[in-house]
């Protein structure tokens, strides 16, 4: 009979590390990768490619993208990274050092952007998709470097409204599963407007194709922006910066409509109109809006560009709500400031005293409640003047006391106007009608928050870009970069699941700790992969045999893999000889 010291038995977790490397092997990340960069002389063990596809399954599973804690991780898995990649990698492959220099390779700007323009022609055979609208958009991270002769952390007006060390990301993504296509990491400084058509024009190199609708903010709304879509073939969508460019745009445009007494067309929400096509209830509606057409041209690469632009003046109710509550409470909180400014007189109430003074408190208090133009304005000067007798060695004097008394009265007509222009926006569009009705073009602007979807999970638990321990700047644009290939990975997870779920007329069930009966059409790749954990492999040594015990998988864990693509042989190989 064996000896008790004669056994030995060991754990490895496995959780949902085959799930995620069998999902970047799809994407075939290690292959693109490897044909990009190339690892110095010195460099021998695993290739680049392996080594970032590994530590990519590392960060998503671990949710850590520090590189010190990687060695150690690998050392605790060696056995299930090894069968599952093929490869007879060590953790020393997975030094600081070396992945230092991946991140040093992947913040190369030529290198990078062929990565990406592989990647993205390849998701979109592979997975069988059909671009047809791609939004752009940039945001600011916070950190606290040193920005003192560096080219990346710089200070910038951050979105709280303070001026920050940062930088800035700039992002091409395919609707409605908001897959990363092309990303630019720049300085926090950069202003937003100039990264719009470098960024376009890396996504129409990926995708070649004509006819795509190009979604962005206000920034994108710059002539030569929307002139080089438009001599590309294809249709922009984005709100006008009316008031910046156009001051009186959006006054004109309401007057001229009103000249004309036409009824605005209501808009509603998809599931608000009724499937038998009959007429949907008015009051459902989210907003109303028309449309008139204009002719603009620029320059684009040294030839003038024209085209026929519709401007779509929306009105949201929502909107509209939102803008009246901020004016009155706006008109209160200015009126209050601005009586005052002339106290009646008592002790410890400061007057003023000149009329210059006053006039500027007055402009003063209406640019910071920005309400110029709403308030009529009477002042007089008050003076008082008193005989002092002499005193001691005082001799007599008038004593003169100078005050201002301000009355203020409401400018009812400004006043009006502006709650007439409440939730009026401009959005402009150089897609025919039929392509782009006007209601589609609004429900196709609120999806906008699509983009902000990916930068929300960027900045989330589980890639979480800030904060940010790296401190050389090429270490952190390559960081970043390798994080958006995590991000690719979890927005392909959403897309497959809630197509996978969809077309079996489903929902996904026991994804949802402590509430196994809970389902969902549309599950994150982040529940369906916690919903791996727990999985071990048992290792048990009784003298020359080893005998390996898996964690059978649940039937929740079965229907995940079979959502994503996968199969079962990602945890069976583990089992194999």
């Amino acid at each position: 009979m064996m000896s008790q010291e004669e056994s030995q038995v060991r754990i490895e977790r496995v959780d949902d590390i085959p799930v995620i490397y069998g999902m970047l092997e799809q994407m075939g990340i290690q292959g693109i990768i490897d044909n990009e960069i190339n690892p110095h002389g010195n460099w021998a063990g695993l290739s680049p490619g392996w080594v970032i596809t590994l530590w990519l399954v590392h960060i998503l599973s671990e949710q850590n993208h520090l590189m010190e804690p990687v060695q150690q991780w690998v050392r605790g898995h060696l056995y299930t990274l090894r069968k599952i990649s093929g490869q007879e990698l060590s953790e020393l492959d997975f030094t600081d050092d070396r992945l230092a220099i991946c991140l040093r390779e992947l913040s190369v700007k030529q290198a990078w952007q062929k990565i990406e323009e592989q990647l993205g022609v390849r998701l979109i055979r592979v997975y069988r998709l059909k671009p047809t609208l791609i939004r752009l958009d940039a945001t600011v991270n916070t950190v606290h470097h040193d920005q003192a002769g560096g080219a990346l952390f710089a200070v910038g007006k951050a979105k709280n409204g303070l001026y920050e060390t940062q930088f800035k990301t700039m992002m091409a993504s395919l609707d409605p599963m908001g897959l990363p296509l092309a990303v630019d990491i720049v300085a926090g400084n950069r202003a937003d407007d100039p990264l719009y058509i470098p960024s376009y024009q890396r996504v129409k190199k990926i995708l070649a194709q004509e006819g795509l609708l190009i979604v962005g903010d206000s920034k994108m709304s710059a002539v030569l922006t929307r002139g080089t879509i438009a001599a590309n073939g294809d249709y922009y969508l984005t709100p006008l910066a009316d008031q910046k460019d156009e001051p009186k745009l959006r006054g004109e445009l309401l007057a001229a409509w009103l000249a004309q007494d036409a009824e605005a067309q209501p808009l509603f929400l998809p599931e608000d109109r009724p499937s038998d096509g009959s007429a949907p209830d008015v009051t459902r509606a989210i907003g109303c809006g028309f449309e008139v057409i204009r002719t603009e041209s620029v320059m684009v690469d040294e030839k003038e560009e024209c085209w026929d632009e519709r401007l779509l003046v929306v009105r949201s109710y929502s909107y509209q709500k939102s803008i009246l509550a901020g004016l009155h409470r706006r008109l209160a909180k200015a009126e209050e400031a601005l009586i005052a400014l002339t106290p009646p007189r008592q002790r410890g109430k400061q007057q003023i005293t000149e009329e210059a003074q006053l006039l500027t408190a007055i402009k003063g208090i209406e640019q910071e409640y920005r309400v110029q133009g709403c308030f009529r304005y009477d002042y007089q000067q008050e003076v008082t003047e008193r005989q002092v007798r002499a005193y001691r060695d005082n001799p007599p004097r008038v004593e003169r006391h100078v005050r201002y008394h301000l009355t203020v009265s409401r400018n009812q007509a400004t006043i009006e106007q502006a709650e007439f222009e409440a939730g009026w926006r401009i959005y402009a569009t150089n897609a025919p009608a039929g392509r782009l009705p006007l209601e589609e073009a609004v429900l196709a602007y609120r999806g906008q928050i699509v983009q902000e979807n990916i930068f929300r999970r960027l900045n989330g638990k589980m890639l979480s870009i800030t904060p940010l321990y790296v401190q050389r700047e090429d270490h952190a644009r390559g960081l970043v970069h390798l994080l958006t290939l995590g991000s690719r990975l979890l927005s392909l997870g959403d897309f497959l699941a809630k197509k996978a779920l969809a077309q079996a007329d489903e929902a996904l069930a026991g994804v949802y700790p402590g509430n196994p009966n809970r389902s969902t059409p549309r599950p994150t790749t982040e529940r369906m992969l916690k919903a791996f954990e727990g999985i071990d492999l048992l290792f048990f040594s009784q003298g020359e045999h080893c005998f390996i015990h898996l964690t059978a998988l649940q039937p929740v864990q079965q229907r995940i893999l079979a959502l994503l693509g996968l199969q079962d042989s990602l945890f069976s190989t583990l089992l194999s000889a």
